[in-house]
């Protein structure tokens, strides 16, 4: 089509003792279970970003409001938006309720509906614990750039960066493009939403899409402040009230009925920002453990404290309500789910490129391991960098031999290979 767009005689000693083995198996699979737990928190972004931001600052307080206060450990798996953490998940998690994760909203909803390459499960399966915030996302330039409005786009090229198919940061300039006009170029295929901002620093992208308000707030504050970027338009359902009135609304800008609907199931994400659950069949009641948790962590004094002060932004929805938006999301009628796909996906009005990943060799010291070897720290050329440990995708070897993540200690002389600050390494060989 074209496109217009979750003490006593022994038997009553026996019974006793049925009764409480009954009563500890059914602790156990209860509100008990995680005592003497670590529940591993998968990431789907990158370190320091605003999705790890949020996540960490919500399971630190979280732990308090389940019985048993488990401690919990990162893992960060980025690639594709989102995809590779929500693959894993699906998958190859324990669905014992001891793995939970915070996935890219759109990598858990539309890009399943979309039926996007590389999409191996259903969503509507995931257990839904709920979502931090609801969120409204921007297309930025930055100041360095010709483009300063979204009417400029229309006339003047702007180069944006990207995180990889399926992720709003492609996703949203093809649409633009497509809808309307624009005059967006992709450069995709950065690690996480940090080497995007560093990109913009150093020149190689003028901008990025897809960015969230909270996110912007939370990591780049100084530049709203000191006017290091230009806010494009507002992509989402709703419009925070702290963004200038200027700054138009996408869906303000749709002409027919087709466009209103493609842009709504485009958007429906942002409802569901900063989404956290598990695989599939985690028990009923160990899930009912999590979502309590998760609501009362929501309502907590200490968090909300720390939240604003970090400058994150609070609107959560309940497992239950997640469930529900992605449930609505995956029941779009036949035309108006092939209409968006078209929208999103036709590429003849889009000039893209895959980033080169430019690998860097520093042989340092460890200053820093953390999380079992799946973060480490060390100075490349006196600057203080970080990089992440992948299980499958870092080769790591001491001595000569090969070896785990988990065998990597602060102190050793190492030659890491990686593709710069808070990128995944390639490997890291240590004497």
């Amino acid at each position: 089509m074209t496109i217009p767009f979750a003490r006593a005689g022994l038997g009553a000693i026996s019974a006793a003792l049925i009764a409480a083995s009954s009563t500890t198996a059914f602790a156990q699979s209860g509100s008990d279970f995680y005592k003497g737990k670590t529940i591993t928190l998968v990431i789907s972004a990158g370190p320091g970003g605003g999705y790890s931001s949020y996540v960490l600052t919500t399971t630190k307080h979280m732990k308090k409001h389940i019985p048993g206060n488990p401690d919990f450990i990162r893992q960060h798996r980025q690639g594709a938006g989102g995809v590779v953490a929500a693959n894993y998940l699906y998958h190859a998690a324990k669905k014992d309720g001891t793995v939970i994760a915070i996935v890219h909203r759109a990598a858990v909803s539309t890009s399943a509906a979309f039926r996007e390459k590389g999409v191996n499960y259903d969503p509507r399966k995931f257990s839904w614990i709920g979502s931090i915030n609801r969120d409204t996302s921007l297309c930025v330039a930055y100041h360095t750039a010709p483009v300063k409005t979204f009417k400029d786009a229309l006339k003047t090229p702007l180069v944006v960066g990207g995180l990889g198919p399926g992720s709003d940061t492609d996703i949203y300039p093809n649409l633009f493009n497509n809808l309307f006009g624009t005059k967006f170029k992709l450069v995709t295929g950065y690690n996480q939403g940090t080497a995007i901002t560093l990109a913009m620093e150093r020149g190689e992208v003028q901008g990025r899409c897809g960015w969230s308000w909270s996110s912007i707030n939370a990591t780049k504050g100084a530049w709203l402040r000191d006017k290091q970027i230009n806010l494009l338009v507002i992509g989402g359902l709703s419009r925070d009230p702290a963004i200038p009135k200027e700054i138009p609304m996408v869906r303000d800008l749709a002409i027919t009925q087709e466009h209103k609907d493609i842009l709504e199931l485009a958007f429906a994400p942002q409802e569901m920002a900063r989404p956290i659950l598990g695989p599939p069949g985690i028990p009923a009641d160990r899930l009912k453990t999590l979502r309590d948790a998760f609501d009362a962590t929501m309502k907590d004094p200490e968090f909300l404290a720390e939240a604003k002060k970090r400058k994150l932004d609070i609107s959560p929805l309940s497992g239950k309500e997640v469930e529900a938006l992605v449930a609505s999301i995956m029941s779009k009628p036949a035309d108006v789910v092939n209409a968006t796909i078209e929208a999103i996906s036709r590429k003849d009005r889009m000039e893209v490129q895959f980033k080169k990943i430019e690998v860097q060799e520093v042989k340092t010291k460890l200053d820093g391991v953390k999380n079992g070897g799946r973060q480490i720290s060390f100075k490349a050329k006196g600057e203080a960098h970080e990089a992440s440990i992948s299980g499958s995708r870092t080769k790591v070897s001491i001595g000569g031999k090969g070896a785990k993540r988990a065998d990597l200690k602060a102190g050793m002389n190492c030659t890491i290979k990686y593709g710069g600050n808070k990128s995944t390494a390639q490997s890291v060989t240590c004497n």
